[in-house]
Protein backbone atom coordinates (compact mmCIF):
# COMPACT_ATOMS: atom_id res chain seq x y z
CA UNK A 1 0.00 0.00 0.00
CA UNK A 2 1.38 3.46 -0.87
CA UNK A 3 2.34 5.77 1.98
CA UNK A 4 1.46 9.44 2.30
CA UNK A 5 3.05 12.04 4.55
CA UNK A 6 0.94 14.95 5.79
CA UNK A 7 1.76 17.83 8.08
CA UNK A 8 -0.61 18.57 10.95
CA UNK A 9 -0.43 20.95 13.85
CA UNK A 10 0.47 19.28 17.13
CA UNK A 11 -3.04 19.97 18.36
CA UNK A 12 -4.64 18.33 15.30
CA UNK A 13 -2.29 15.35 15.54
CA UNK A 14 -3.23 14.80 19.20
CA UNK A 15 -6.91 15.08 18.31
CA UNK A 16 -6.56 12.49 15.53
CA UNK A 17 -4.69 10.07 17.81
CA UNK A 18 -7.25 10.51 20.58
CA UNK A 19 -10.21 10.06 18.23
CA UNK A 20 -8.74 6.85 16.82
CA UNK A 21 -7.94 5.53 20.30
CA UNK A 22 -11.44 6.30 21.59
CA UNK A 23 -12.94 4.34 18.72
CA UNK A 24 -10.40 1.53 18.94
CA UNK A 25 -9.24 1.92 15.35
CA UNK A 26 -6.01 2.96 13.67
CA UNK A 27 -5.31 6.47 12.48
CA UNK A 28 -5.27 5.06 8.94
CA UNK A 29 -8.78 3.63 9.40
CA UNK A 30 -10.01 6.94 10.86
CA UNK A 31 -8.63 8.93 7.93
CA UNK A 32 -9.96 6.42 5.39
CA UNK A 33 -13.42 6.59 6.97
CA UNK A 34 -13.30 10.40 7.01
CA UNK A 35 -12.36 10.53 3.34
CA UNK A 36 -15.21 8.18 2.47
CA UNK A 37 -17.68 10.39 4.36
CA UNK A 38 -16.30 13.44 2.56
CA UNK A 39 -17.20 11.81 -0.76
CA UNK A 40 -13.68 10.75 -1.73
CA UNK A 41 -14.41 7.31 -3.08
CA UNK A 42 -12.59 4.82 -5.22
CA UNK A 43 -13.85 3.70 -8.61
CA UNK A 44 -14.68 0.34 -7.04
CA UNK A 45 -16.83 2.06 -4.42
CA UNK A 46 -18.70 3.91 -7.17
CA UNK A 47 -19.25 0.61 -9.01
CA UNK A 48 -20.65 -0.93 -5.81
CA UNK A 49 -23.07 1.99 -5.42
CA UNK A 50 -24.09 1.48 -9.03
CA UNK A 51 -24.67 -2.25 -8.52
CA UNK A 52 -26.76 -1.66 -5.38
CA UNK A 53 -28.83 0.99 -7.11
CA UNK A 54 -29.39 -1.26 -10.09
CA UNK A 55 -30.42 -4.23 -7.92
CA UNK A 56 -32.78 -2.24 -5.69
CA UNK A 57 -34.48 -0.07 -8.25
CA UNK A 58 -34.21 -2.17 -11.37
CA UNK A 59 -32.92 0.92 -13.13
CA UNK A 60 -31.52 1.26 -16.58
CA UNK A 61 -27.75 1.50 -16.80
CA UNK A 62 -28.01 5.22 -17.55
CA UNK A 63 -30.28 5.92 -14.56
CA UNK A 64 -28.11 3.85 -12.24
CA UNK A 65 -24.96 5.65 -13.42
CA UNK A 66 -26.65 9.02 -12.88
CA UNK A 67 -27.52 8.00 -9.30
CA UNK A 68 -23.99 6.75 -8.63
CA UNK A 69 -22.50 10.01 -9.89
CA UNK A 70 -24.86 12.03 -7.70
CA UNK A 71 -24.03 9.86 -4.67
CA UNK A 72 -20.27 10.03 -5.12
CA UNK A 73 -20.30 13.72 -5.99
CA UNK A 74 -22.73 14.71 -3.25
CA UNK A 75 -20.20 14.44 -0.44
CA UNK A 76 -17.70 16.59 -2.29
CA UNK A 77 -20.26 19.33 -2.88
CA UNK A 78 -21.05 19.54 0.84
CA UNK A 79 -17.51 20.37 1.94
CA UNK A 80 -17.09 23.86 3.43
Amino acid sequence: MPRLTITLSEERQRAVKEAAARRGITITALIDESLERAGVRTSESARQILARARAKARMSDADAMDLALRETGGGRAQRP
